[in-house]
Order: structure tokens, then sequence, then C-alpha cells
């Protein structure tokens, strides 16, 4: 953002001006940038795939090889962690989640969500157990499915006009005579650009539906545009979606339909397909790091799998299904075991408490879920403290009892009822370790609810230690969003124990990146906690830039100048400043030093010290300030920090705001050392300049 600023001697105005630039810089410095990796792909020949690390796809593909043996499978190594991916793709872009699904309740939608409608107003927030189902990919290998399509990499395919209008015919694309015409034009246009004309179709009828929607063919300025890709057709509600598919179309200048798909494919070859996102799934689930992750075409979770139902049709009706294709299968680090299920069969997991209503005892415990399955035991009466781990659609409720008694009871609402949860505490937490899951009971067999980043933190509302099972002591705990499991006691640390839990200062919000000032993740908001997991020790691009863990469990970076911690500093890192920060002048009695020069510092550069605060105390460790007395053999020097106007040892907003009041002329008191510190600029004067260098350095960590 550039702005005039037009010379004017009123003080006010230029530090409101000064204000407003620096918090245009901090737009700027939000804005995302890409990363230059790659994932690994190789072709799969049946032995060369790493089974432990990723389990459950050898039998899948070998099957897919015997189908197809004219097929090329090629392995794509995302090297990305399977829980940060589901984290990532369920966040938000500006005010719309990155993941839609439509005509769907219950456990396909997001729980925090819930019914709150998204784009025209039918779609909802797509759960992260509907993500795991439609993002593993061993749901969608069936050879002869075609879902598997949805991995087909996409490139030129040798068709005929007519193979192209056999897969139109009946459309809105062949209306009026114009079905011939259109589907010479789609395969014409598709050979010019390298691209599958059975994809383009594909991508067209999911697009505009069989029938065609309102942005298909626009009325404006006396003539017609089309938008038959939707290109630029978002918002909430279907008038914004038409008016921005025909600004898209009026700029592009698409007034005929082949201008419409020639540009449209080069739009999408350009910003995805030559971006690796070279396949439908790929198109909707970013996760090739080359040119930057979490890059859709579509919000629609489940586009990847209808898309590829209408291509395979269309390609299988031509004759070239086996022909020698090439599927790309990306895999994830840390996947289960088993393939993710669809959220229509997932039985309701996690703890809730229940108990046997007053009057009735001797409730039966069973082995299994059935009235002919072996009693185990019985709940005596009202007084005993029932765990519900898992319920099923069937009324049964897999149980555990403080004493270790674990089965199955049917939930009949005349002798049991639900209970407010049976907790003892409310407690900030974090998750000390590295693939720490969370129990849907406490034992280390129940069900896995999430994997929990290390550094998460969350709220501990059982420390009562009443289950001690499988050698640990297991707490209850709840999430950022609301769910609640159990983890053992060994790996759960109290924030208030910790130096590492930070909160983010930057007004708009703050970019959580994939790497070091590379590709944004999701946007952290002004005020939100994260956990340092990892602190950056060089400087890239002006910044030091640590690793954090969100209290929703994504992990990434951040500058660490938009941290504070418990005093509301910017926190140091691992790294010391250089000794060469600090500079003695003989001729003053002064030393100058750097913001985050400390006694340690003082103390490798001069040897034996005496460091005496203002208030006539030692100091022995920790920031020193200016206006300390630093005493080296028989001499005594003042400290002057640049930036530390105020001399407590730490550059923040007290300090320009002394500089702020000192040139409007409301701080009479500012002198001595407490003046040269204020003289950021080393030009024997106070002035804007300083006032903004200090400003930087607390926003943006730069350099003073």
């Amino acid at each position: 953002m550039l702005l005039k600023v037009i010379k004017n001697h009123n003080k006010v105005v230029s530090v409101i001006l000064l204000i407003v630039m620096i918090f245009s810089m901090l737009g700027i410095f939000t804005n995302i940038s890409e990363v230059e990796a790659t994932s690994n792909r190789y072709i799969y020949d049946g032995n060369n795939l790493n089974t432990s690390t990723y389990p459950g796809f050898k039998e899948i593909l070998d099957k897919v090889k015997e189908a197809k043996p004219n097929w090329n499978i090629v392995i794509m190594e995302t090297g990305l962690d399977w829980n940060q991916v589901i984290v990532a793709e369920s966040a938000f872009t500006g005010s719309s989640p990155y993941s839609l699904i439509q005509g769907k309740s219950g456990a396909w939608v997001c729980s925090s969500c819930g019914t709150k409608s998204f784009d025209n107003g039918s779609w909802y927030h797509a759960s992260e157990a509907t993500l795991r189902y439609y993002m593993d990919p061993r749901n969608w290998l069936d050879p002869n499915g075609s879902s598997i399509l949805q991995f087909l990499q996409i490139g030129g395919v040798d068709a005929k006009d007519e193979d192209i209008y056999n897969a139109i015919k009946g459309t809105f694309l062949d209306r009026d005579g114009q079905g011939q015409e259109n589907a010479r034009i789609i395969n014409k246009v598709s050979k010019e650009n390298n691209a599958n004309p059975f994809y383009v179709v594909a991508r067209i009828i999911q697009e505009q539906g069989v029938g065609g929607s309102a942005t298909y063919r626009m009325s404006a300025d006396n003539k017609y545009y089309y938008n038959i890709f939707n290109i630029g057709a978002s918002g909430n509600g279907s008038s914004t979606i038409v008016a921005n598919a025909l600004a898209k179309a009026k700029k592009e200048n698409w007034d005929t339909l082949e201008k419409c798909i020639a540009g449209s494919i080069r739009i999408l070859f350009s910003d995805y397909i030559n971006q690796k996102q070279d396949t439908i799934y790929l198109n909707k689930f970013d996760v090739e790091s080359y040119g930057g992750l979490y890059h859709q075409y579509m919000q629609n979770v489940e586009a990847p799998k209808s898309e590829s139902a209408l291509m395979y049709n269309k390609i299988k009706d031509s004759g070239i299904l086996d022909h020698s294709l090439t599927i790309v299968v990306p895999v994830f680090l840390n996947m289960p075991a088993r393939t993710s299920e669809s959220p229509d069969r997932m039985s309701e997991v996690g703890p809730v408490n229940i108990r046997v209503r007053e009057g009735h005892s001797q409730i039966i415990i069973r082995e299994g879920r059935s009235t002919s399955s072996r009693q185990i035991s019985t709940i005596k009466d009202s007084s005993i403290n029932v765990l519900s781990v898992e319920r099923y659609g069937d009324g049964w409720h897999k149980i555990i009892l403080e004493d270790g008694t674990e089965g199955y009871v049917y939930f009949n609402s005349s002798y049991l009822e639900e209970v407010n949860d049976v907790t003892n505490c409310s407690e900030s937490v974090i998750v000390a370790g590295e693939g720490v899951e969370l129990k849907a009971g406490p034992r280390q067999g129940e069900q896995t609810i999430t994997t929990l980043a290390n550094g998460q933190t969350m709220t501990r509302i059982d420390n009562s230690e009443r289950y001690k099972f499988d050698g640990k002591v297991w707490h209850r705990v709840m999430l950022s969003d609301g769910k609640q499991g159990f983890v053992s006691s060994e790996y759960l640390q109290l924030e208030s124990e910790s130096n590492n839990v930070f909160t983010i200062r930057a007004e708009g919000g703050l970019f959580l990146r994939f790497e070091p000032n590379g590709t944004a993740i999701r946007l952290l908001a002004d005020g939100s906690k994260v956990t340092r997991i990892e602190a950056g020790t060089t400087q890239i691009n002006g910044f030091y830039w640590d690793k954090v863990t969100t209290s929703s469990g994504a992990t990434g970076y951040v500058a660490r100048a938009y941290l504070r911690d418990k005093n509301g500093n910017v926190p140091l890192g691992m790294e010391l400043p250089k000794a060469e920060e600090v500079e003695k002048n003989e001729e003053k009695q002064q030393i100058t030093a750097e913001p985050d020069v400390t006694a340690e510092i003082l103390k490798e550069k001069y040897g034996e010290v005496t460091i005496t605060k203002p208030d006539g105390s030692t100091l022995t460790e920790g920031a020193v300030g200016t206006g300390y007395k630093v005493t080296i053999g028989d001499a005594t020097y003042t400290v002057v920090k640049m930036g530390d106007c105020n001399g407590d040892g730490y550059i923040k907003a007290n300090d320009y705001l002394i500089i702020k009041d000192y040139i409007m002329g409301y701080n009479k008191n500012l002198n001595n050392e407490y003046l040269e510190a204020s003289d950021i600029t080393n030009d024997n004067s106070v002035k804007a300049n300083d006032y903004l260098k200090i400003k930087d350095y607390i926003m943006y960590g730069v350099k003073m």
C-alpha cells in the first residue's frame, strides 16, 4: 500500500500517518508467499513401498496392478503428517472453510459450526471425520470403481470429436443443435493445451450440472459472457456468486464459449496443473508443496469423487480405460493402519458420564453388544460412576467403571440417564511429547480420537487419579473445540509451569506458516496463544522464525517479533546476542548496548563485572537496561540500551510512547542516557524516525 504524505507541521498528523504506515506494512507482511519444495514421486513396482511407514497401501496397489497392468502407478510421498494435513484442510480461508459439504448432517458436519451455512446457503463446514474419509486414498483405489480416476494424471488424451460429443450428449451443451460444435471446441482447445478432454467435460458438468447454471451464459452490455468453469464465482448467496462470475468473464473477455473454455483451461493449467496439482484429488486437496500448500480449486469435499465418476463413464465409453494411463497416489506420514471410515458408519466416540436412575439397580454389563452376550458384571446403583466411551446407533454403550470393569450396557432411558461430566478441576495444560494420542477412554486399547501435537494446549478437567490402568494414570481433558478424551498424565504439563507459551500480538491476525517465511497455513487471531516447540536461530527476511503449536494442534512457524511472554515482552530465542553488540566509550564513560544484550553478554565481553540497577540492587543475570551501572575494574560505565527509553531493560510499547510524547512536546523529562537511548538513528536528535524504528522492532523484529 502506498501513501502520499503531505508535509504538515502538525505533529499529531505526523504520528497518525506513521501509525497508518505501520499497519499498512503489517498487511503486506501477512501476505501468503510460496515455497518451492516438491513431493518425492516414483513408479511403484510392487516392492519399493515402505509398508511400515505407509500401512495398508501395498495390498490395495497390488490389486490395481493386477487389474490394470498397462497403468503406471506413481507413489507421491508428500512428507506431510496426516493429522496436520487434516487440521489444515479443516481450517478457514477468510470467512469460509477450505472444505464444504452439501446435503449431509451429523458426523459429516463440523460440530463447532453446526448448521451454519456457507456459499449459497446449502453448504456446511465439513468435519475432520469427513476429511479423513475423503482424503484417505485407500478408500478410493478400487481398480474397477470410478473413484480411482480422481488420481488420474491429467494430460492430453487422443480423442475424436465424436467421443466428446457422446460425452456431452443430453447435457446443456447439446442444446439448440450446438452439441457437435461444442464437442469440437472442447476437443480442439484441450489438444491445444495438452489437457484431457474427458477431464474438461467432467469439470464442466461438475461446475454447471447437467442442465447448466446461471453462470454458463450471462447477459450484459447487449451480449453474452460465459464462465463455464465458475472461475472467480465465489461469495455467500447466488446473486453475489453470479455477479462475481460475470465480473471475471468480462475481465477476461469471455464473450464466446470457445474463449471461455480456452481461457479457463489456461488458468486451470497455469494455476493448478502446472503447479503439480495434476490430478482431480490434488485440485481439491493440495498436499503437493511445490508452489505452496492448500491452494485449492474447489471447496466441495466430495468433488474428487463425483468428478472422477463423471470422467470414468466418458473414458470407459471411449475405449481407452485400459490404455497406458498414469495415476498419482499421495501417501502421508503417521496414517492409521486402518482406512478412515465413513462418518455414517462411525460410532460416537469419547467420554460421557451416565448413571443408573434412582430406584433402579443391578444393571447388567455384557461382554458384547447383544442380550445373548455373556454377563460379566452389574452396575450396583446410582452411586456408581459410569463412563461411556463409545455409543452405537443400536443403543449399546461401551462403558468403563472406576474399578476397571469394562463391557457393554444397553442404554434404556427408563433406568439409565446421561449426567453432567464428572470432573474435579479446570487447568490449562500442555502436551509434552510427540505422537501423544487422545483416547476415548482411560486405557491404551481404547479408540484414538485424534493424535495431539507436541505443545498443544487444552483444559484438564479431571486429575483425580480415579483411573489407573495399564500402569498409567489417566487424566480427562477437553480440547479447544470441545472434544474430550483421556491422556496419560506423564504427557501433560501445567501451562503455568511452562516458559514456552506465548500470546500472538498482531492487529488483524498473524499467519501460521508451513516453513519459515513460507506458505500460510492459517490466520491466527490477535490474542490467541501458541506454544513454542523450537526457537529459530537464524534470521530469514529480517525475522527470527519460531516453530509453534496452536491450541487446535496445528503446527507451523511464526515470526518471533509477534510473540509476547507473560510480561508482554518479545521472548528471547535460544541464541544469545553477540558480544559485538556492546560498545564501550571511555570518554563518555558509557556502554552502548543493542536491545537483546544481557548480563551474560557483558560478562562474556568484559570478564568480571558488577552490574548495579538504578535502585542500588545488583543484577547477576538477565536483561540490562538503560541507566544501569557496569563496574569493570576501577571504572564504572552507564548503560545506554538502544530503544529502552524507560530503563526497564526491554523494548516495548511504553518506549515508543515515550518518544511520541517527547516529539509532541508532552514529555519534558527525557534526558541524559534515556534521551540517548531514544536517538536510534544516532543523529543527535529524537524525532519521528526514531519512533518508527522502535515500532518496526516491536512489530516486525527489524534490527535497530
